[in-house]
């Protein structure tokens, strides 16, 4: 685990300490992240809209189960904020199977998304009503909101996900984990739990000619593999890789490969390096998959 990781998941009596003292700053923030919720006019569309969020900082596992739960349905639009892309406002990242914008435009996790061939479109859009209107336009018949649960005008089907390390404290930041006070999960139409409601699996081929890196929030979900490669690096969630750094780290290790996930993967495929996919994959249970189509069918 990183520093961080340990700080809100298993702190040591420092890191405890540390998160008692940050409580004045907690509860503005907490404050400030009530009001942003409130005053906003309701907003309902004519297709299901469906939101995967978690009320912990990242790494639960949003991207994989929009991946799953975009399977199960045709003309699916993603939409998602586009972090740390170089680009603003609204664009459309893949409509009808079909890439429009580089990586750079679209942000990483938009990319991810978009070389999924289950998804018929993606839109990275900081206004997630535009987003879904312009989905509309393209005809989506359904639209998966990546990470909008606090985006409480917008009327829609709520998911909300929890991996299996618990915050150690039931803070928000910076204090803890949380990005809205626990007591909001109430507001969840359907709340997820690993090993519940869906199953994580994640597998690759041991190759010891192979360094390990990766920038996925929480890099210890990939601790299984950390010996099937020669060395791990673990770098900043959606840090952007340059071409010369990966060689340094190659030559250094004597290595030829680079071990990476699809969400990394998608950063560096331009590059031209060998790669071995760490391939993860999300399966929902049964009663996860009924909850979407009974959901669905409310506007047949």
């Amino acid at each position: 685990m990183t520093w961080l990781d340990k700080y809100f998941f298993k702190p040591s009596f420092y890191q405890k300490l540390l998160a008692f003292l940050l409580l004045p700053f907690s509860f503005l923030y907490t404050l400030i992240a009530i009001l942003n919720t409130k005053f906003k006019k309701e907003v309902q569309f004519s297709i299901p809209i469906i939101s995967v969020g978690n009320l912990t900082i990242g790494g639960n596992g949003k991207t994989p189960i929009c991946k799953a739960i975009a399977a199960e349905f045709e003309k699916n639009f993603i939409i998602l904020r586009g972090y740390k892309r170089k680009s603003k406002g609204l664009i459309v990242v893949k409509h009808n199977h079909q890439i429009l914008c580089d990586i750079s435009k679209s942000g990483d996790e938009a990319m991810e998304y978009a070389l999924n061939k289950e998804c018929f479109g993606v839109i990275v859009s900081e206004d997630r009503i535009l987003g879904i209107k312009k989905a509309i336009e393209l005809g989506a018949k359904i639209v998966i909101l990546d990470d909008a649960f606090s985006k409480f005008h917008i009327k829609k089907f709520d998911i909300l996900l929890f991996g299996k390390e618990k915050p150690y404290f039931n803070f928000t930041l910076p204090s803890g984990a949380y990005r809205l006070p626990k007591i909001y999960e109430k507001k969840a139409d359907f709340i997820t739990y690993e090993g519940k409601d869906f199953t994580r699996y994640s597998y690759v081929k041991e190759n010891q000619k192979a360094i390990l890196i990766t920038s996925i929030a929480k890099p210890f979900r990939l601790y299984e593999h950390f010996i099937k490669a020669r060395a791990c690096y673990f770098f900043a969630d959606h840090y952007a890789f340059s071409k010369e750094e990966l060689e340094t780290l190659l030559k250094k290790h004597h290595c030829d490969t680079l071990m990476l996930t699809f969400k990394d993967y998608v950063k560096v495929k331009d590059f031209g390096f060998k790669t071995e996919l760490i391939k993860l994959e999300i399966v929902l249970n049964e009663n996860f998959k009924e909850r979407l189509k009974a959901y669905v069918k409310e506007f047949n």
